[in-house]
């Protein structure tokens, strides 16, 4: 197989990571809220189900673009296995072992040797790392998905079907129905569809009319998640987040309709573009930003508490945002890491 041109600059790509890394980082700083049902003030606790409802689609936005950067440039397997391989490999590894000495230093976890491996291993260093081991998995088939696009592009569709199914629609029926299929498709689950899916909608071309729809159906699918999520909650008593789920339906549509909204705009500047260098850095510190910040690291603390949610949220969220990006565009400036 030969390598394929990669495609000039496309600012959507940009902005979809941006979207997707702050989406991210709202979601870790206000969920503390949400599960404080019945322990915080109603109006406190509905601002957290409103700003982590609409910023569920985040994970899924990321999936996305991985899938379409990766999908429309094929490479021989060698290349690939060479650069792509590794180079993911190195951040997992080395971002487990900052998270792991900063957990040690804190007196959070002990590490021996042995236990530091394991947890390497079994992806239990920090939470929000697991993105990564699920990517690494969808970088391993990667080459078996460029076959498929060759032959057919109708096949990656029905592959997407069959997830869309096995995943987002069984689970639905299963949390409603209690019915569990007997039949399973575990070739079609997990979340190789957000990824596909990336690809087939990244390289079609919609109109300004699907692109508003797209956007309509965000908002929707948004309101949807932040009422329905209000609604299960009060009828259990306790926070009932199963339209949260990455893999749901609510958030599949509206992580399709956003991503087809954002394809829309072209808008290049300076600013995007550095953000957009900086988005897998901000990913992989964010949660170190977030404790730090929570812990007075700017002479002031800040969390979703403090001084209030309605500060403490947003300023947070922000903070946090561009302390990541400042030192990720710092440690870009060294050439080893640059490459």
């Amino acid at each position: 197989m030969r390598s394929s041109p990669r495609p000039g600059y496309l600012p959507w790509v940009d902005l979809t990571r941006i979207i997707a890394i702050f989406f991210v980082i709202v979601v870790h700083v206000s969920y503390q809220l949400v599960f404080k049902w019945g322990q915080i003030p109603f109006d406190q606790w509905m601002l957290g189900n409103i700003v982590d409802g609409a910023s569920r689609t985040a994970v899924s936005l990321f999936f996305m673009i991985s899938g379409y950067l990766n999908l429309i440039h094929p490479m021989p397997w060698k290349e690939y296995f060479k650069r792509r391989i590794p180079r993911i490999l190195i951040l997992l590894i080395s971002w487990s072992l900052i998270h792991m000495v900063l957990l040690a230093y804190t007196g959070q976890r002990e590490y021996t040797l042995l236990t530091a491996f394991e947890a390497i291993l079994t992806g239990s260093v920090y939470d929000h790392l697991w993105f990564m081991y699920s990517l690494f998995g969808l970088y391993l088939i990667t080459p078996i998905f460029w076959k498929l696009a060759d032959l057919d592009r109708k096949s990656i569709w029905y592959l997407v079907l069959l997830w869309v199914f096995f995943e987002p629609i069984v689970s639905l029926i299963d949390r409603f129905l209690g019915l569990k299929f007997g039949f399973i498709l575990p070739q079609a689950t997990g979340y190789m569809g957000f990824y596909l899916l990336g690809y087939l909608l990244g390289t079609h071309e919609f109109t300004r009319k699907q692109s508003w729809l797209g956007f309509g159906t965000w908002l929707l699918a948004s309101l949807f998640i932040i009422l329905g999520t209000w609604a299960l909650t009060v009828h259990n008593g306790v926070a009932d987040v199963t339209f949260y789920y990455i893999n749901g339906l609510p958030v599949l549509v509206g992580a399709v309709g956003l991503f087809i909204f954002v394809k829309l705009i072209q808008f290049d500047h300076p600013l995007v573009r550095v953000f957009g260098t900086t988005t897998t850095g901000i990913f992989l510190m964010h949660y170190i930003m977030i404790d730090l910040v929570k812990r007075g690291l700017l002479g002031y603390k800040l969390s979703a508490f403090h001084p209030n949610p309605y500060i403490g949220v947003p300023a947070t969220s922000l903070v946090v945002f561009l302390l990541s990006a400042l030192i990720t565009w710092l440690l870009l400036r060294i050439p080893v890491l640059r490459r």
